[in-house]
């Protein structure tokens, strides 16, 4: 961490979107990319709960997310292995049509018809800096 304010945070703090189109099938792979990195993403349907999830690896194999049920406006975050690539990402549903209204026991079966999903973030880079002013201000170390 730094021992001096960094100025030029404001101007560097960029956040990115990298929308992933979804698909009805019940068990399916797909890759893409974020920030330069591939990112492999296994997607399935639990009958019991009527719910999805993802699970997200890199090219080399590491888990970058555990099997993980998806939820409308729920956040989840990549792990630890994810600050190798430099990456600070969370990952989301977002409705195709915000008039929508989903009710609690949705069935999350067709989930494409109703979703997109949303990898949101910002370098890991730029978290350590956040960090580091935060720390300068709440505690007065400069």
């Amino acid at each position: 961490m730094s021992k001096f304010f960094d100025y030029e945070l404001a101007d560097d703090y960029h956040i990115s979107y990298t929308k992933v189109s979804l698909s009805n099938e019940l068990n399916y792979t797909t890759n893409f990319n974020i920030q330069n990195v591939s990112i492999f993403m296994r997607c399935g349907y639990n009958t019991r709960n009527k719910q999805r999830w993802i699970a997200l690896t890199d090219r080399s194999g590491n888990v970058l997310l555990s099997q993980t049920f998806l939820q409308h406006k729920k956040e989840c975050e990549l792990n630890f292995n994810s600050n190798e690539y430099n990456l600070d990402y969370f990952v989301t549903l977002a409705l195709k049509d915000e008039s929508k209204v989903i009710p609690d026991n949705y069935d999350y079966i067709n989930w494409a018809n109703d979703f997109n999903l949303y990898f949101i973030g910002h370098e890991h880079d730029i978290s350590e800096r956040i960090k580091s002013n935060l720390t300068i201000v709440l505690v007065g170390n400069n």
